[in-house]
């Protein structure tokens, strides 16, 4: 196992707290034909579990103690032996997979003062992204429904938008975003409220598509089937368990009418491209994977970096012959 830091491009907040770097470790297996097997556990600060930083700092790499399998490291197992390839050693629910898709379409992540988020949307317009996510819940209702409108009026025509709550929402917030939502192309709205139920809810009165994310940690697959009427569930992995642990939920999803979105948790090219490849396999093609927090990377541990060029990433990514993964 292997520990990485990788400086960001400049300070990011997420899950209310502020990263300069982003540190993790790497698995490497190595199969009985030589091919090497690349996971990564990485828990990210405010967000995953305190305890998982202290259980897998003191993991000496030759053992592994049922209390140290906690979310991230079954994840980076997960990953380290779907990308192994061995057919034997495939985790059961990753053996039966469909068909991948050649390509995987990435929402762009605004992030910033008005601005800084409108340059970054005419970016992501002039280089083919279709989907951009906004998160919300960080300043008064009144301002981002302004932020909210002059965004939109500048986007183009066929944007989707992601709209993140961060389940900061109260009732009368709610309803003061309800006009310029009307206005927006909105894919969904995550997590409005804090009460999953409430979210729901909201989403029956006023017609607003909801997604859930975070509360997804707090409600086993099963308890989704008393959520039909949600447009998707955002899985990731490193949070709720890894790549066999989604495919329960998905699962769960396709019976309720919702649709799965892969997100990352700002994991290394490694977890990137992992997810990719997942996304491949288990989204809709029309469906944006969450994985832009990867262009936060000042540096990485792929050689070539993968590309999230024109706002999707290519099959050939995934080939992990055409990297060298450089850690010590």
């Amino acid at each position: 196992m292997h520990e990485y830091q990788l400086p960001l491009v400049g300070p990011l907040e997420l899950a209310g707290v502020e990263l300069e770097e982003r540190t993790g470790w790497i698995i490497e297996l190595t199969g009985t034909n030589g091919q090497k097997g690349w996971g990564e556990i990485a828990p990210l600060p405010g967000l995953s579990p305190e305890s998982e930083w202290e259980l897998i700092a003191s993991w000496d790499g030759e053992r592994v103690d049922a209390g140290m399998i906690t979310p991230s490291v079954r994840c980076g197992l997960d990953m380290a032996f779907w990308n192994l390839n061995d057919p034997a050693l495939i985790p059961h629910r990753l053996r039966n997979l469909p068909p991948p898709r050649d390509r995987v379409a990435v929402n762009a992540l605004l992030i910033g003062e008005v601005d800084d988020m409108l340059r970054q949307e005419r970016a992501a317009a002039r280089e083919g992204y279709q989907t951009v996510k906004i998160k919300l819940g960080r300043q008064e209702p009144a301002a981002e429904v302004d932020m909210l409108h002059t965004i939109n009026r500048y986007a183009a025509e066929a944007t989707r938008f992601r709209l993140d709550a961060n389940r900061a929402w109260t009732p009368d917030d709610a309803d003061g975003y309800l006009g310029v939502l009307s206005e927006m192309n909105v894919e969904y709205v995550e997590e409005p409220f804090a009460n999953p139920r409430a979210s729901l809810a909201w989403s029956d009165g006023t017609g607003v598509p909801v997604a859930l994310d975070e509360s997804l940690c707090r409600l086993d697959p099963d308890d989704l089937k008393q959520f039909a009427g949600l447009r998707a569930l955002v899985l990731k992995p490193m949070l709720l368990g890894g790549l066999s642990r989604c495919m329960e939920y998905i699962e769960v999803a396709r019976l309720i009418g919702a649709y799965p979105v892969i997100s990352a948790m700002l994991e290394s090219g490694i977890g990137t491209v992992t997810l990719a490849r997942f996304a491949a396999h288990v989204c809709d093609p029309d469906v944006a994977a969450g994985l832009d927090t990867y262009r936060w990377l000042e540096a990485d541990l792929l050689e070539p970096r993968p590309s999230l060029a024109s706002g999707q990433i290519m099959a050939e990514a995934w080939n992990w012959s055409r990297y060298r993964v450089n850690v010590d």
